[in-house]
């Protein structure tokens, strides 16, 4: 039984009361309603936008590769007919083209890679030195900055300015005391010392790698150092 009052302002209508109630609970299952169409339409826009950006990023890989497929191909085709020089420039081209298109790529390191050591190997060390320093001023713990340092320390020792090449490999064996190839970059210290006659710092450097790498080819060559300066004997 519902309540009676002698209040004219306040009467309940079973009926009228039931039709309310269904319309608040109408508009609140539309309000939900659209806030859910709304929150998937969200999740929908930000899967597609996820899936784009994939998709993008697996085409600049693929098309990152293919330009370093081709510039590999040209000096391939420049040996097998000797020194092709216009070839040559192509694939040099073609280095740089992808190192400028796809700065942050896989297929850009191994560019400069590539680049690098074709200008060690024609003497140009000039050349190599802006190629790794400018990877290595964008990319300073990028995945061949190592490597990268190791090439500019390189073109010192070649041209023996000793002094630069010994700061050169100090610097990158402390920046990268973790990195596995460290003995290789000691090896090449070591060779800067003996260049300025510094056979004691020379002498210590081999020994330690001896002592912390043993039975490695890095040990091998520490040894067959230490030898010919005569500070062992031939194990």
């Amino acid at each position: 039984m519902w309540p009676r009052t002698k209040n004219p302002d306040w009467h309940v209508d079973p009926q009228r009361s039931a039709t309310s109630s269904a319309t608040r609970f109408a508009t609140f299952i539309t309000g939900r309603w659209k806030w859910a169409v709304a929150a998937a339409a969200g999740l929908l826009a930000l899967s597609a936008a996820i899936a784009g950006y994939f998709a993008w990023s697996g085409k600049t890989e693929t098309d990152a590769a293919t330009l370093l497929r081709k510039a590999v191909s040209q000096f391939e085709a420049s040996s097998r007919s000797g020194s092709d020089a216009e070839k040559q420039e192509e694939g040099i081209r073609l280095l740089h083209e992808v190192i400028n298109r796809y700065p942050k790529n896989a297929a850009a390191a191994e560019a400069t890679l590539r680049l690098g050591t074709h200008y060690y190997t024609a003497g140009k060390y000039n050349e190599v030195r802006t190629v790794y320093t400018t990877y290595l001023d964008k990319n300073p713990r990028g995945q061949i900055a190592f490597s990268a340092g190791l090439g500019l320390g390189d073109t010192y020792l070649a041209e023996r300015n000793y002094e630069k090449a010994v700061e050169t490999y100090s610097r990158l064996i402390e920046q990268f005391a973790q990195e596995p190839l460290l003995p290789e970059a000691q090896l090449h210290l070591a060779r800067a010392y003996l260049g300025l006659n510094r056979l004691k710092d020379a002498g210590a450097l081999y020994e330690k790698i001896v002592a912390t790498y043993p039975n490695t080819g890095w040990a091998q060559s520490a040894q067959a150092e230490l030898y010919k300066l005569g500070l062992t004997s031939r194990q």
